[in-house]
């Protein structure tokens, strides 16, 4: 099935006027009384160990992170903005702090060592002046080195931390989603294994060491399906500033406005544009795509480009590829017969200049552009 259909969405983004700002500033200025008060910011108490890692989960991107001594080591999880793993450098040091700024706000702790730290993993979202009320749950764990250990996710696993060298772990080959975990030796000091997912979830774990554990594989989806996304810590992904579960939900209010600022069929091929949605620096495209013939349509891949509107002769079209940075039910490719599929393409903002134009094509497998 060969058809043709191509869609032209026009964004027009304003800008701030920066003289009517600087003015503005200067009338609050004046307003100011020229004493200053200061606040004591309240920091909170962080216990850290050489033998587990503690993840702090911000509202907000990291920006900046200050260490007060050399006790200390921290770092962004890999794969998030704003999850930072801390752990003491060894056995023991004097108290001493950290410092951190995420989304314009200053996060301040008050840093000492504990061996077993009660806490290793703590939502500032919801740490409202104790860090106990921002507790992220933990799983019980006991893994032997005569047998192996295999924790089952329900998205492919992006980044894994373990406590202490007591544990090894890794995926399993040829499965995105499934960590196998085992003992170094016969015991080691109790420990944790923190795992992040590619929608955005940190599932934490105490680890102790059983010559023969009675549970040898966890299927963390059935596991956690009573806890809320309140409950437990959310990334945010390097690539996006919206946690996935919060893209997913921005995802379905854009295909729920419905309506469409553009559309086009060819072949009893519809495809519509709907209303483009915009939250903290990030647009939602929806795509409705209906197939009203008899035969099953297999989606390849789509494709959004910015191009001149028109192209003088003897000029080169400048065309310029967008990738999406994430895709709402983007595993869905097959369309029935008179069926339709329902997608969100999401992007980092972008602006499209007055003479061009965005242009969104749907290619069929193994037929070329639709």
């Amino acid at each position: 099935m060969k058809s043709t259909s191509c869609l032209a969405l026009a964004l027009v983004m304003l800008t701030a006027r920066p003289q009517r700002l600087v003015a503005q500033n200067t009338v609050l200025a004046q307003k100011l009384p020229n004493t200053t008060q200061a606040n004591k910011l309240t920091s909170l108490p962080l216990y850290v160990s050489d033998q587990k890692t503690t993840h702090l989960v911000f509202p907000s991107p990291v920006t900046y992170v200050d260490l007060g001594s050399t006790g200390l080591i921290a770092a962004k999880a890999t794969g998030s903005e704003n999850i930072v793993r801390v752990k003491a450098a060894a056995a023991g040091f004097g108290e001493t702090n950290m410092t951190v700024l995420s989304g314009g706000k200053l996060y301040s702790f008050v840093v000492n060592y504990q061996r077993s730290p009660r806490l290793v993993g703590i939502d500032l979202g919801m740490a409202s002046g104790s860090a106990n009320t921002g507790k992220l749950p933990t799983t019980p764990l006991y893994v032997s080195d005569q047998k192996t250990t295999h924790l089952v996710f329900p998205y492919p696993v992006t980044y894994v931390d373990l406590g202490n060298s007591g544990i090894i772990a890794a995926k399993a080959t040829s499965a995105e989603n499934i960590v196998r975990v085992k003992a170094a030796g016969t015991t080691f000091p109790e420990t944790n294994i923190t795992v992040l997912t590619s929608n955005g979830k940190l599932y934490m774990f105490t680890v102790n060491y059983q010559h023969d554990p009675k549970v040898l594989s966890l299927d963390m989806g059935a596991a956690n399906s009573s806890v809320t996304s309140s409950e437990s810590g959310e990334a945010i992904l390097s690539n996006s500033p919206i946690p996935q579960g919060n893209l997913d939900a921005y995802s379905k209010q854009a295909l729920a406005r419905g309506g469409s600022s553009a559309s086009e069929s060819a072949n009893q091929l519809s495809v519509k544009a709907g209303s483009v949605g915009y939250k903290q620096e990030t647009l939602f495209f929806p795509l409705h795509v209906a197939n009203k013939s008899n035969v099953t349509y297999d989606v390849d891949f789509v494709k959004f480009y910015i191009q001149d509107k028109k192209v003088a002769k003897r000029t080169a079209e400048q065309a310029i590829e967008i990738a999406p940075i994430y895709v709402y039910n983007g595993s869905q490719k097959k369309i029935d017969v008179k069926g339709k599929l329902e997608q969100v393409y999401v992007f980092k903002k972008f602006t499209i200049p007055e003479q061009k134009q965005l242009i969104i094509e749907v290619y069929e497998k193994g037929a070329g552009v639709t």
